[in-house]
Order: C-alpha cells, then sequence, then structure tokens
C-alpha cells in the first residue's frame, strides 16, 4: 500500500551570473531590482553599438556640398571684396603699408529698390575710370586656374576695374560743392534750395587743401549715381571724372558732364555692409545720419539685407555641424 504522494522536489535555479562570468571589458549589466543609472546604461549601449565605418564617398560628398554653397552664396546673397586704394580712407583701409580692408557686399541689396544717398556701393567701372588700381589675371595657367577657383567661391577679388565709393546723390537730384569741400543737395533743381551735407566721415588732410575745387551744380540722371570717395582729395570719383577726361585739380568744374561724372545704377553690384577683415577693424557700415531726410526707400533695401543675413546664418550654421560630425 503506497503512502501519500510526496511533492516533486523543485529543480535548481541556476545562480545569478557574477561578474567573473561576463565577457572581458564588457559593463556588468544591472542586477534585478537595482536601477540602472544613466551613465552605466550609456556606457552599456556604446559598448554593444558595433561601429560603423563611414562610406568613402561621404567626405567628397562633404567637400563638394561646402563648394556648391560658397557658390550660391557668393552668386547671390553675399560676396567678399578686397580694398586696393586709399581712396576711401579712413572708412575703409587701403592705403600703402596697411592691411588692406575686406568688405562683405550685400548683392539681393538692391534687388528690389536703388541704392539711397550714403550707401556704400561696390560697381564695375565706367568706361574711361580707369584711373585707380584693377585687378588682372596672372600669366601662370596654374596661378590662373588657382585664381579663377578663388574668384568662383568669392575669396578673390574678380579681375577688371571694380571700385567702391559712397554714394552722394542719386537720379533726380543736384549736386555741387565749393573750393572749402562742401557738398550741397537739392531735389528742386538747380535753382535750389540746397542743402548742406554734414560729412564728418571725410578724410581731407591739410596737405591737400590745394586739391579742393568747386564743381556743379550737376543734376544727376535717372539710373545713374553721383558717387564720391571719403578721401576727398585723393579719389578718382565722380568729381574727378566732372569733364570727360577732366585731371583732378581743376580750377573749377562748373560745367560737370552728367553722363561722364555718373555711374549706371545697373552697374552696380551691392551694397558694403560690414568690414569683415582684419578682425581689430571689424564693424558695420550704415548710412550717415546726414542723408536720412534725403533718403528715398531706405527701409525697401533693409529687408533683402535681412533677408541675406537670415539666408547666411543657417548655411553657415550647417556647414560647422556637419564639421563636428
Amino acid at each position: 500500500m503506497s503512502g501519500p504522494a510526496q511533492p516533486e522536489a523543485a529543480a535548481p535555479m541556476p545562480p545569478a551570473p557574477t561578474p567573473a562570468d561576463a565577457a572581458p571589458g564588457a559593463p556588468a549589466a544591472p542586477v534585478e531590482g537595482e536601477r540602472e543609472t544613466r551613465l552605466a546604461r550609456r556606457r552599456r549601449l556604446k559598448h554593444e553599438k558595433k561601429h560603423r565605418k563611414a562610406p568613402w564617398w561621404e567626405l567628397p560628398a562633404l567637400v563638394a556640398l561646402a563648394i556648391g554653397i560658397a557658390i550660391i552664396v557668393k552668386t547671390f546673397v553675399v560676396q567678399p571684396f578686397y580694398i586696393p586704394s586709399d581712396s576711401m580712407e579712413k572708412t575703409l583701409h587701403g592705403c600703402t603699408g596697411c592691411h588692406g580692408d575686406r568688405i562683405l557686399v550685400n548683392k539681393p541689396a538692391y534687388d528690389i529698390g536703388d541704392p539711397n544717398p550714403g550707401d556704400i556701393v561696390v560697381f564695375h567701372a565706367p568706361t574711361g575710370w580707369d584711373s585707380e588700381p584693377a585687378s588682372t589675371p596672372p600669366s601662370n595657367p596654374i596661378t590662373r586656374t588657382i585664381r579663377g577657383f578663388g574668384q568662383l567661391v568669392g575669396f578673390v577679388p574678380p579681375d577688371g576695374q571694380v571700385l567702391v565709393k559712397r554714394v552722394i546723390a542719386v537720379g533726380g537730384q543736384t549736386v555741387k560743392g565749393d573750393a572749402a569741400g562742401h557738398v550741397m543737395i537739392s531735389t528742386h533743381g538747380p535753382s535750389g534750395p540746397y542743402r548742406t551735407l554734414t560729412e564728418p566721415y571725410v578724410y581731407a588732410p591739410a596737405t591737400e587743401s590745394a586739391n579742393q575745387v568747386a564743381f556743379g551744380p550737376v543734376t544727376v540722371p535717372k539710373g545713374r549715381l553721383w558717387v564720391m570717395g571719403d578721401h576727398r582729395t585723393d579719389s578718382a570719383d565722380s568729381r574727378f571724372h566732372c569733364t570727360p577726361g577732366g585731371p583732378e585739380g581743376t580750377v573749377n568744374d562748373a560745367n560737370c558732364d552728367p553722363t561722364a561724372s555718373t555711374v549706371p545704377v545697373g552697374d552696380v553690384i551691392g551694397k558694403a555692409f560690414v568690414i569683415a577683415w582684419p578682425p581689430s577693424r571689424w564693424s558695420t557700415l550704415g548710412t550717415p545720419t546726414t542723408f536720412d531726410s534725403s533718403a528715398m526707400g531706405a527701409g525697401a533695401a533693409a529687408v533683402p539685407g535681412a533677408l541675406s543675413l537670415a539666408t547666411v546664418v543657417p548655411l553657415f550654421l550647417v556647414r560647422r555641424r556637419r564639421r563636428r560630425r
């Protein structure tokens, strides 16, 4: 007669793994009931994740993308320019023996509006305006190729005559100056009344006072600009070209040729808005207050400026983020 059934003995549980049983170098798995810290979990996941090698084409693709972005920015948004002469001293440095400034030019600034009085503009020199140094291509083909690439991405100035001056009067305005260097503007034709500009930015050393001469009045044709350098006595600007081929220092340029002395709006490349290099000279280039009452449509030019900055900053951040990766 069999006795009462005995309960079947439970199978023994395998012992929990100890740190000695884990693979060498692997972080220990969390023990049941213990909370895994965030740092321990991050280390464990990093150890478990297999290293993936970047494809061979990733670096060339990033380089091509960076070059493409630079070309797009240079072509449509912002382009750097080098100041090669002292005609805009001391607003822009380009004197002999000093480090020429590099400025950034806002190219879309005049897409929906024309330049305003007081703007510093970069433009292609009209025919006959060849009195300042020009950039010429080198004869060496290798150097020429490297230079062409630099121009493509905007780090080398373009070949030919590219000048930078300040807009003093626009189409429809009448401008004249006296022998003391004062510049006067009228919006009612040659008979006036005239308003004398207050120009603290003008650089006219006393040793060059003999070069101060009277000019005008001249009425600027529609679609053209009267421009002058801030270094008034050493700038081949509109006053210098008051008469076709007329040398600086003429006794009185009363009969200015309104076409020979002005610049077509269509030749303007863009508006200079900041000194980008050297770092010690970094500053923005605004419009002097003396032009406030004569500026027309200044807000129209400010909108593209904000848009161009809004475009450049994200592109710069994308490139920076990719470099960090």
